[in-house]
Order: C-alpha cells, then structure tokens, then sequence
C-alpha cells in the first residue's frame, strides 16, 4: 500500500516540455525509447504517465475505503440499494454517462469513481465491522458509557487497519476505470496525461507503425495489473 501512495506526488507534477521540430526522433542515447510526436522524450513520459496513473489510483482508492467505511458503520438503512447498485460492475456506469457528456474531467472522474467502487468495498468492510461490535470489547465500551468520540479516537487505527487489507482492490479498479475510459478516448483530456492516453494513442498504430512507447507502455499497464491482483489476491497458509 505505501509504495502506491507515494505516486499521489506525481499528481501535482508539471508536463514535460514540447519540442515539435524533434519529435518522432528514434531510439538513441539521449533518448532511450525516443520522443513522441510533439517531442517529448518517450522515457520520462511512459514514467509520468505511469506514476500519474498510479497515483491517481490511490487518490480514488482513498476515497473508495473512505466512504465504504462510512457505508458499513452507517449505511443499514441503504443495504438494499447498495445491494442492487453491486450487480453491475462500475464501468456499465462510467461508459455511458462519460460518452454523453463526451468525456469526463480528472476531478469529476475521480469523485464518481470513488462513488461507484464504494459500495463494492462496503460488504467485507461491514463483516468485519460488525463482528467487532458483536465483540466483548464493544460491550465493555457501551457498558462503561465511553462517548462516540472517545470510542472513534481508541478504535479508529483498527478500523484503518481492516480497511488498508481491501486497498489493493480498490486501487485495481481506480486503475482500470480510469484507464479504460482514456483508452476509449472518454477520459481526461490531454492535459492528464496517464497509461490509457498513451494506450489511447499507441494502441492503433502496434499493428501497422509500433514505436517502443507503444509497447513500453503495454507492458507497463500488464504489469501494474498483475503486480495489484498477486497482491489482492488472498493469501493461506
């Protein structure tokens, strides 16, 4: 988890600068993997896409945890629209309204994401949530008349705790989400720049013009994918 909230920096990032009468230049020592169209080194920008992407991902899964948290302590009265709302995957969501609003901003994308994953982190949330309040422990508190506040401040670093085991999963769908509307052009426009814009733009031209960014970042969204689903997947033994 702390290795993907370090990316959160790249955030606030500035672009690389433009040099048009140098891009498309090959692979050379200066530049590695060479410079895209508008000149920018090929390297540098598949590494602050990357990053971008990453952190952006961390951002959303922030949010998500955030207010799945809110959903298994308070959300009783709203399980039977959750429930409904857990049938279909978040991106039959995001497809639609981003196309009729003909893409969606950083921002915009980010709070409806985070909306959206919430109530799929809600149900493993709340069964560990409640098995605490069915706990001695939470009796001893109600028993002795502990105040909310006071009961937040002792419980809240586990509450954290059961929370950060689900990130990984929050983090793959932020990640993917975001990337499969930039790939389908639905996404932030190209002052975000992240992997599914450079899939967006690269992808079409592997078959018949491939350039090492193109491939480049293939292979980096591949691993990011199989790096986030070996870490969620569930460990025994």
């Amino acid at each position: 988890m702390k290795w993907r909230l370090a990316f959160l920096v790249a955030l606030v990032l500035p672009e690389l600068p433009l040099d048009p009468f140098g891009g498309g230049l090959a692979a050379s020592l200066r530049h590695p993997l060479g410079t895209d169209d508008l000149g920018r080194d090929a390297l540098l920008r598949l590494l602050l896409a990357g990053a971008r992407s990453v952190g952006f991902a961390s951002a959303c899964a922030l949010l998500a945890l955030g207010l799945a948290l809110l959903l298994a302590w308070r959300g009783r009265y709203w399980r039977g629209a959750l429930s409904a709302l857990r049938s279909l995957p978040p991106v039959l969501f995001l497809l639609p309204l981003a196309a009729a609003a003909g893409g969606l901003g950083g921002a915009a994308l980010l709070l409806l994401l985070g909306l959206l994953l919430a109530p799929h982190l809600e149900p493993p949330l709340r069964a560990r949530l409640d098995a605490f309040r069915q706990s001695p422990a939470w009796a001893a508190e109600r028993t002795l008349g502990a105040t909310g506040a006071s009961t937040l401040r002792r419980w809240a670093p586990w509450g954290l705790e059961q929370a950060a085991a689900l990130f990984p999963s929050a983090w793959l769908g932020a990640l993917w989400g975001e990337a499969t509307l930039s790939t389908l052009g639905l996404g932030p426009g190209p002052g975000h720049d992240s992997l599914g814009r450079l899939l967006l733009e690269q992808l079409p031209r592997l078959a018949t013009d491939p350039s090492p960014l193109g491939w480049g970042a293939l292979a980096v969204a591949l691993a990011l994918a199989w790096s986030a689903s070996s870490s969620a997947a569930p460990k025994y033994g």
